[in-house]
């Protein structure tokens, strides 16, 4: 073991310079996850669009013939929404499982959403025994591969080879092979994405039991086109129960939002960005933009302070403490945003998760189906460059994109405790405590070869696939801002936008008296620096995508 040690300690010391750059200012994590906020924007989307394939058998892993010399323990962090008391009865069965298959047991650290920079980011800052990390490009991917952090997957003349090819080729071909190139940093990939659904606009998910008292008929739902077409409904969600929140408020963004989910993943907020969706004739405004600058964030930001004052937003909303969670599992709610997947799938998963047997959603779709960067890595796991079993940690994630008796423990329990299989092959949810806790179906190896439950479609899995056939390409597809030229205006930006932006987009605060500060914060911190490093990287990236 000290050997191992002794490389972990070259590791950390070879690698501070780079990592110096970009250590967040915060304290280092602590052991035990919280729950907070709801779940973040999920998405995966590709380079190209696939047709739809058969869901690929699960393909039997030999035994090893000899035990191996040790049994390696994978730290596997997992962002979701926080730890449960479940976790050590789903990892003993796990590893009774895998590790006469690959000599390896897993401890699962599922922590908060709201706290992953906080605990898992300054972890594996801080070289803490991590092999197994989740990420995704709207979670640090960018940021932590440029710093060193994660170990490249398929270098041939990296410190570890070409574990793809050696270790995953259960992966390779699991996978369109538009994932792994539309992943890669500069020809590398830094981790492996998950097979899932590829286009995920906004939208909202709304109750549909309030909506059925109020008289919101899914008819009626078709016809809201914008936000102000929900207001004679919060209205009467409010009248009809006065002691909740009609609209519940559940992340920076909106159903009806103009902007991409993200163009330069580093920047908080998405304070710089570019409009998503093509106009009627299909074409995109590639114009980017300080979003707090234009009429339609300052519009959205009164309307949401008419909301707040109207009492149809929680008074705690625009706190980064809220936790929208409870009251949406609760039911105690009738509209909220939430990135769709098509097909009330969405909605679906999240009755599922809410281990409320009376909960019933449905969905409204807020923007086009366009595909892009944010989403072709929606949902990845990488190899920590500290980790000391490189190898092992690459046999256990090919093994969730082919073993479906590993990947449906690791989605819904011990079978027999927590969940159970029905006569149809589908599953029914015993006790919803594990499968609410992770972070869902979307960050976990192969959906396709995922069992789905009883209340959701037999062809759950192939429609999310489908779903994107008819979907288009952002020009922006492809495109990773590298931060390290503007890294302290980032830092400095991002201490205004903690202080504000959710404020702003809650209602919490008066946007007649607050956003013309906020501005001139921002662009006391760098924004207008930071905007034209943006305008020149993607120039750049144009130039050299057309040449």
């Amino acid at each position: 073991m000290s050997k191992k040690l002794s490389r972990r300690e070259f590791l950390r010391i070879a690698g501070m310079a780079t990592v110096g750059g970009v250590l967040v200012a915060c304290t280092k994590p602590t052991a035990a996850p919280t729950t907070v906020a709801t779940k973040a924007p999920e998405a995966p989307a590709a380079t190209a669009v696939p047709k739809a394939t058969e869901a690929p058998a699960a393909t039997a892993v030999p035994k090893t013939t000899e035990a191996p010399a040790e049994t390696v323990v994978l730290d596997y962090y997992w962002i979701g929404n926080g730890d449960t008391d479940q976790r050590a009865a789903v990892e003993a069965a796990i590893n009774e499982y895998v590790e006469p298959l690959i000599g390896t047991n897993v401890v699962f650290h599922i922590i908060g959403w709201g706290d992953w920079a906080s605990k898992a980011v300054t972890g594996i800052q801080a070289g803490e025994k991590i092999d197994i990390f989740f990420t995704a490009d709207w979670s640090y991917y960018m940021m932590l591969a440029s710093a060193g952090l994660f170990a490249p997957l398929n270098d041939d003349n990296g410190p570890n080879g070409n574990l793809l090819e050696q270790y995953g080729q259960g992966i390779l071909t699991s996978l369109n092979p538009a994932f792994i190139t539309g992943t890669q940093i500069d020809g590398v990939n830094y981790a492996v994405p998950t097979n899932k659904e590829l286009t995920v606009p906004m939208g909202f998910v709304y109750n549909a039991v309030l909506a059925e008292e109020i008289g919101f008929t899914p008819e009626e739902a078709a016809k809201v086109k914008k936000m102000t077409d929900l207001e004679p409904w919060l209205e009467k969600a409010k009248a009809a129960r006065p002691d909740e929140y009609p609209y519940l408020f559940s992340g920076q963004w909106w159903g009806f939002e103009p902007w991409l989910p993200s163009l330069a993943e580093a920047v908080p907020a998405n304070v710089v960005n570019m409009k998503q969706d093509p106009d009627a004739s299909g074409k995109f405004d590639e114009t980017i933009q300080s979003v707090w600058e234009t009429d339609v964030n300052k519009e959205y930001a009164t309307l949401m302070r008419k909301w707040y004052q109207n009492g149809w937003v929680h008074p705690d909303a625009g706190l980064t403490t809220f936790n929208s969670t409870p009251i949406m599992n609760a039911g105690q709610f009738l509209i909220t945003t939430q990135p769709l997947k098509g097909n009330n799938i969405k909605a679906q998963e999240l009755v599922n998760a809410s281990g409320n047997p009376d909960l019933e959603l449905l969905e409204i779709y807020g923007q086009a189906k366009v595909n892009v960067t944010h989403h072709a890595g929606g949902s990845m796991l990488a190899i920590p460059a500290m980790s000391e079993y490189p190898v092992q940690a690459m046999k256990y994630i090919n093994l969730m994109h082919t073993d479906s008796k590993l990947i449906n423990m690791m989605l819904f329990g011990v079978e027999g405790k927590n969940w159970e299989f029905e006569a149809d092959g589908r599953v029914n949810i015993i006790d919803s405590a594990w499968y609410g806790a992770h972070g869902g179906a979307w960050t976990l190896g192969n959906t396709m070869i995922q069992a789905v439950s009883n209340k959701e479609d037999p062809d759950k899995n192939r429609m999310l696939i489908e779903y994107a056939n008819d979907s288009v390409n952002s020009p922006t597809l492809g495109f990773r801002f590298r931060s390290e030229p503007v890294a302290a205006e980032l830092t400095a930006l991002s201490a205004v936008v903690d202080g504000m932006n959710q404020a702003l987009m809650s209602g919490y605060v008066d946007p007649e008296v607050e956003l013309p500060k906020y501005i001139a914060d921002m662009k006391a911190a760098g924004l207008d620096t930071i905007k034209a490093e943006v305008e020149k990287q993607y120039a750049e990236w144009k130039a050299k995508k057309s040449a």
